[in-house]
């Protein structure tokens, strides 16, 4: 019986990498007139929890046959954790990978594992890019479990389902499915859990993007679709709002993001002041989101078409054409200042917060007065492109901003070297790219505009007090 014990915590030791790791710590015991070990990463436990496990140790009986199995006997003397028993050395190893205590006990040639897990993790402050003026000011951070417990606080119902999968063939990492039994899609869910099971991925080496490239895989034309499927969110409210939707979330550990599946087009316009203020003001904060990323795509490509064709324009209408020289043609000045400003918004990302006054003082200069000075610039064309520019970020999801991006200047290019025709030709095949991109075999990116759903799409444009959550009853505690 000592034989197997001393078998087992050998062979852990070399699953684990041996001396070769200098955070891995192992504490030997006496259990009774039996030795023990327990293994944990330094840094990676509860030292309250670890200390209650080695008094815990040095206290309790040594296991008879009476006690039955190593979990069994686990469960009657470390009642502060959750215990799990595992054959397998290389699966003990994965759980003290995980922040796991592992304990090795002469006798048993199996593993039992105490979750003693203590992370070090950011605050649960509200997100920079997804602030609110009313409605709770939270945010997940790295954390899966303590996401999870944020959702938890939403939706305190019975109806609340969580399953967990390791995902990644040569490190698995943790992803927790969330879904309410009565309004998730039972297919789509299905589809989910099959993906997250049967993938072959080595690892999640891009967290929510790996999974994302999981379950929406890449391939032929799809691989030049700008168009964004997934939807990211870093509130809590805002998850649990789709939940009650009948939408799926996505926790993967390590990322402050969660997934919300399934997202057509129209979703990346929702925002959680939507929810927040009345439904009049709602409406109108929709409609004016709609309105300003219409005018985004369009707003360019239509004046570059009537400032290169003014000879048809109507006197009153001559006010808006490009007034003095410039050395630089209009379809240029736009092309370049689109790809400055992503320039600015990178080297901005990486300006010290000491540095960032001047930095913004600069890069005004830069694009303001001087570049029209110098000849490069017209005034309309940086009053455009800023007001396009902003209106990138009217829209949450980054995804989304450079889809319209990527719309707009193809369309610029479209009208200057075939006019009017090129600007109705790239309209209707970015209009075909917008139908003929999916989210499931059964739902179209444009619903509820196609196919056509009159009461789904008047919710979109006009919120009122109760929306598809209200499909949720009361539930029996029992399930």
């Amino acid at each position: 019986m000592r034989q197997e014990g001393e078998n087992a915590d050998r062979a852990l030791n070399r699953a684990l990498g041996g001396e070769g790791v200098c955070d891995l710590k192992r504490r030997g015991i006496l259990v009774g007139d039996k030795k023990g070990a327990y293994y944990f990463i330094n840094g990676y436990v509860d030292s309250a929890a670890l200390q209650r496990l080695h008094l815990a140790l040095a206290r309790i009986p040594a296991p008879t046959p009476e006690n039955g199995s190593f979990l069994q006997y686990g469960e009657r003397f470390f009642p502060f954790a959750d215990l799990k028993e595992t054959e397998s050395p290389e699966q003990a190893a994965l759980e003290v990978l995980r922040g796991s205590a592992v304990l090795t006990l002469a006798g048993f040639s199996s593993y039992l594992s105490l979750d003693v897990r203590s992370y070090a993790s950011r605050g649960i402050q509200e997100p920079e890019k997804d602030r609110t003026l009313r409605g709770p000011h939270l945010g997940f951070n790295e954390n899966a479990v303590s996401n999870l417990v944020l959702i938890r606080r939403h939706l305190r119902t019975p109806s609340l389902r969580t399953e967990r999968f390791e995902v990644g063939r040569a490190i698995p990492g943790e992803v927790i499915l969330v879904y309410l039994k009565e309004t998730a899609n039972k297919k789509v869910l299905e589809r989910v859990r099959r993906r997250l099971k049967e993938t072959d991925f080595p690892a999640l080496s891009m967290s929510q993007e790996s999974l994302a490239d999981i379950l929406y895989p890449q391939r032929g034309a799809a691989l030049i679709n700008p168009f964004p499927r997934v939807r990211f969110t870093e509130r809590p409210d805002v998850a649990a709002a789709g939940l009650m939707e009948g939408k799926i979330v996505l926790i993967c550990d390590n990322s402050p993001a969660v997934m919300l599946l399934l997202e057509s087009f129209f979703d990346f316009f929702e925002e959680a002041d939507d929810y927040y203020f009345p439904p009049v003001t709602a409406t109108y904060l929709k409609i004016v989101r709609m309105a300003v990323f219409i005018a985004s795509i369009l707003l360019i490509p239509i004046w570059l078409l009537a400032a290169e064709h003014g000879e048809t324009l109507p006197a009153s209408l001559r006010f808006l054409l490009a007034d003095g020289d410039f050395a630089v043609p209009l379809y240029l000045q736009f092309l370049l200042i689109e790809v400055a400003l992503d320039g600015l918004r990178m080297a901005s990302l990486n300006t010290p917060n000491s540095l960032s006054n001047s930095f913004s003082i600069i890069g005004g200069l830069i694009l303001g007065d001087f570049a029209v000075k110098s000849g490069w610039f017209v005034p309309q064309t940086i009053l455009y492109s800023a007001f396009t520019g902003i209106a990138n970020y009217v829209p949450t999801n980054y995804e989304l901003g450079y889809s319209i991006k990527f719309c707009r200047m193809s369309l610029i290019l479209l009208v200057h070297f075939f006019g009017g025709w090129g600007l109705a030709t790239g309209l209707v095949l970015w209009t075909l790219l917008f139908f003929s991109t999916r989210l499931t075999v059964d739902k179209n990116y444009l619903y509820p505009l196609f196919p056509p759903d009159p009461k789904a799409l008047f919710r979109i444009f006009f919120r009122t007090r109760q929306g598809r959550e209200r499909r949720l009853k009361k539930q029996d505690p029992s399930g």
